[in-house]
């Protein structure tokens, strides 16, 4: 979801500049003493230059809205009870799915940084069928498909995800999936631009 340390990547063309936002970033100049404390509380650990950081100086426009959130998307990004490889999954098929640009290829860039494999990035895109993923991966990315497009797990996944998953797990994916429609929406209206690594990124591994 939100823009973590830049990592290196190959001399790729970049795409072009992403369109100008409707709701631009917050103008340091118009800061206020609850602008200056929420990016005091936040700039540094998992949001590296909070305060460039063009996700959080959109959401800065109102920051105790601003605030709230980043104590969940902490939770999602570094206290979740799910496995990495299969909570960076959900989250990318669900933007994936949603056209949330920005956050895809943030992500792209948030599951490098963990460790990851690039091989899992066209799988994603392409859906449950792909061969690339195992059974249970299937079943976790079948399970993010069916909360986006009927806000609903269906009872075979759901009775599927519960021989692996706990309760406490259980409720990580679904707050993560229902976070990352919401966050998709919020970056596609507001028009969060993505910066050159980015877009770097996108052009290598593909974007919605």
């Amino acid at each position: 979801m939100i823009q973590t340390e830049a990592l290196p990547v190959s001399s790729i063309t970049p795409l072009p500049e992403d369109p100008a936002p409707r709701l631009p970033p917050v103008n340091p100049a118009d800061f206020t003493d609850e602008t200056r404390a929420f990016f005091g509380r936040w700039t540094g650990g998992i949001f590296s230059n909070a305060d460039k950081n063009p996700v959080l100086m959109t959401f800065a426009h109102h920051p105790k809205l601003a605030d709230v959130f980043s104590q969940f998307n902490i939770h999602l990004l570094s206290t979740s009870t799910l496995p990495v490889k299969e909570r960076q999954i959900a989250i990318m098929r669900t933007v994936w799915i949603c056209g949330g640009t920005y956050a895809w290829s943030s992500h792209l860039n948030t599951s490098k940084s963990c460790g990851l494999s690039s091989d899992m990035y066209h799988p994603i895109q392409v859906g449950a069928d792909d061969p690339y993923f195992t059974e249970f991966e299937r079943t976790v990315v079948r399970a993010t498909d069916e909360l986006v497009h009927n806000h609903e797990v269906s009872p075979q996944s759901w009775e599927a995800l519960s021989r692996e998953w706990n309760s406490q797990q259980l409720l990580d994916f679904l707050f993560t999936v229902g976070a990352y429609i919401l966050t998709a929406g919020v970056m596609r209206s507001t028009g969060v631009q993505r910066d050159e690594n980015l877009r770097t990124l996108a052009a290598e591994f593909g974007a919605p």
